[in-house]
C-alpha cells in the first residue's frame, strides 16, 4: 500500500487504483460522472478535480480519476481552487442541461442535481438558447435515450465494450453536435441492457418498464436476492408504498454480481405484483370448495399426510433454507420422501452472471436432502401415489395448472402456493408469501449464501411459510387434536 495524506490525514492508497478511489476509501466525497469502479477511467468529465502537491514541485489541480496516487502525496478535495475549478465544470454541463426534473425518472437520486447543490452552482451567466436535440429516443426495447440531459461520461459506452463484451454505443458526431447513439441506428440487444440506466449518472437514459411509475423518494429499497437464476445476485427490491414492486436493482456484491444484474432478474415483476390471492386457504369437501384459516388449512394438510400412503412431499426451489430444514423434519418425521421440483435449463447462460439454471436455491435444498425430480416426473408421482404435500411458489407454474387441474379426484393433494389451483385432487389450498416477503437464506450456484429481506408486508392475515409448516407439525401431534 502507498502512504498519502488526504485532506491532512495519512490515509493507505493501493497503487494499483485512481487517486480518486483512494479518496472515496478514505470517506471522501470526491464528484465524478465519467468514473466508475467498474470501468476503465476516462478522465471525460473533469468533474472529479482536485489538489494535488507532490514534492517540490508546486501543486496543481488535476482529475482524480485519472490520476496514479504516489508515495507522499499531499491530496486537497475541499480547497478554493479544487471547488472553483468543479464549479466551472458544473457550469458548462448545466448549460446545455435542459430543466425537466420535474419530469424526470432520475430525479431524486441524480448526480448533477446533488454536486449543484453541493458546490453552490444555481445559476449559469449565458444567455444563448440550449442545444436541441431529440428527447424520448428510443434505443430498442428496454432503453429510452434523451440526448438533451447526456453530459457524455460516454459510462454506456465503456459498459457495453467492457461488462458483456457486446460494443453496440459509440458517441458519434463532432464538438457540440456529439451524441450516444448506436451503430448504424439498429436496436440494443442482449440481456444486461438494464445497467445502462444505471451506470447513467444523470436522466439521460431511462428504463422503459419503470418510466413514470414513481418518484424514487416514495420507494422503500430493501437489500435482498435476485430469485430468477442460481447465481443469486445481491439486489435492492424496490416497493412503492408498501404495495407492488416497482424497481429491481443490482446491489454491490463483490463476492458474487458486484455492480451488475441481468435483465432477467431486472424485470422479474410479474411473478411479484401477481393479483387474486387469498387470505387463509381454502378446503375442498366433495364438489364444494370452502374458504378456511392457516389452521385449519394447516391441520387438514397434516390429516392427509398421516393418514393416507404412499405419500410424498415436493418443495420449489424458491424455499429457503430454513423453510427446508423445518420441511424435512417433519417430512422425516412422518417417513415420506421429499423432492425437488427441478425446473429445466431456460437457455439463458452465458459468460457473466446468469447460469441458465432458474431455481435460486436448488444447491441449498439438494443439499438439505431434497431429491431433485423434473416436472414430469413429480406429476407420475401425483398420478401414481395416493397423497401429496406440494410447497413453494410457483409450484403450480412449473407442474401446470391444467395438469394438477387432471389428476384424479380420488387422490389428496394440499397445494401451499401463492394462488390457488382447482381441481378435484386439491383437497385443501394454503396461501404462502411471496420471497420479497420473506427473511432466510438460499445457497447459490457457487456455494455462496445469499440473503433475503423482507421489502414488503406480509397480506394482512397471511403466516409465513414457516409458522405454516410449524402449524402442520403440531396438527400432526396428540396435542394438535384440539386444532382439528
Amino acid at each position: 500500500m502507498t502512504k498519502i495524506t488526504l485532506n491532512g490525514r495519512e490515509v493507505e492508497a493501493d497503487p494499483t487504483k485512481p487517486l480518486i478511489h483512494a479518496c472515496h476509501a478514505g470517506g471522501v466525497d470526491v464528484p465524478a460522472y465519467c468514473y466508475h469502479p467498474g470501468l476503465t477511467p476516462v478522465g471525460s468529465c473533469r468533474i472529479c478535480q482536485v489538489e494535488v502537491k507532490q514534492g517540490e514541485a508546486p501543486a496543481r489541480v488535476v482529475v482524480a480519476c485519472r490520476t496514479p496516487v504516489a508515495e507522499g502525496m499531499v491530496v486537497e478535495t475541499e480547497s478554493p481552487r479544487a471547488h472553483e475549478t468543479r464549479r466551472e465544470c458544473l457550469e458548462f454541463l448545466l448549460k446545455n442541461h435542459p430543466l425537466d426534473c420535474p419530469i424526470c425518472d432520475k430525479a431524486g437520486e441524480c448526480d448533477l442535481q446533488d454536486y449543484a447543490y453541493a458546490e453552490g452552482q444555481g445559476e449559469g451567466r449565458s444567455v444563448e438558447p440550449r442545444r436541441r436535440l431529440d428527447k424520448r429516443k428510443s434505443l430498442g426495447d428496454v432503453i429510452v435515450l434523451d440526448e438533451e440531459r447526456c453530459v457524455l461520461c460516454s459510462r454506456c459506452v465503456r459498459f457495453m465494450e467492457e461488462v458483456p463484451k457486446t460494443p453496440q454505443l459509440t458517441v458519434g458526431g463532432l464538438g457540440s453536435r456529439s451524441v450516444i447513439e448506436t451503430f448504424m441506428d439498429r436496436p440494443l440487444t442482449g440481456n444486461y441492457q438494464g445497467n445502462l440506466a444505471d451506470v447513467c449518472p444523470v436522466g439521460a437514459l431511462t428504463l422503459k418498464p419503470f418510466r413514470f411509475q414513481a418518484r424514487v423518494w416514495n420507494l422503500k429499497k430493501t437489500p435482498s436476492t435476485c430469485g430468477e437464476c442460481s447465481r443469486g445476485c445481491a439486489t435492492s427490491v424496490e416497493v412503492l408504498r408498501s404495495g407492488d414492486v416497482k424497481r429491481i436493482r443490482p446491489r454491490y456484491d463483490a463476492e458474487v454480481n458486484t455492480w451488475w444484474m441481468c435483465d432477467t432478474g431486472r424485470f422479474a415483476f410479474e411473478p411479484l405484483n401477481v393479483e387474486g390471492r387469498i387470505t387463509g386457504g381454502l378446503a375442498r369437501q366433495g364438489n364444494t370448495v370452502r374458504p378456511v384459516d392457516a389452521e385449519d388449512a394447516a391441520a387438514a394438510t397434516a390429516r392427509i399426510l398421516t393418514a393416507e400412503r404412499p405419500a410424498f412431499v415436493a418443495v420449489t426451489p424458491w424455499v429457503t433454507q430454513e423453510e427446508g430444514q423445518a420441511i424435512r423434519a417433519l417430512a422425516a418425521e412422518w417417513k415420506l420422501p421429499t423432492y425437488l421440483v427441478s425446473p429445466a435449463a431456460n437457455g439463458l447462460e452465458d459468460d457473466l452472471l446468469h447460469t441458465g439454471d432458474p431455481a435460486p436455491n436448488r444447491r441449498g435444498l439438494v443439499e438439505l436432502g431434497f431429491q431433485a425430480k423434473s416436472p414430469a416426473e413429480v406429476l407420475a408421482l401425483l398420478h401414481s401415489q395416493s397423497a401429496a404435500w406440494l410447497v413453494g411458489e410457483r409450484m403450480a407454474a412449473l407442474l401446470g395448472a391444467a395438469n394438477l387441474a387432471a389428476v384424479a379426484g380420488h387422490k389428496r393433494v394440499a397445494l401451499f402456493d401463492v394462488l390457488p389451483v382447482d381441481g378435484p385432487a386439491i383437497e385443501v389450498f394454503a396461501s404462502v408469501p411471496l420471497y420479497v416477503e420473506r427473511a432466510g437464506t438460499w445457497l447459490n450456484v457457487d456455494g455462496v449464501v445469499r440473503t433475503l429481506q423482507s421489502s414488503r408486508p406480509l397480506p394482512s392475515g397471511f403466516p409465513t411459510l414457516e409458522r405454516l409448516i410449524s402449524l402442520v407439525s403440531a396438527a400432526a401431534r396428540p396435542q394438535g387434536a384440539a386444532l382439528r
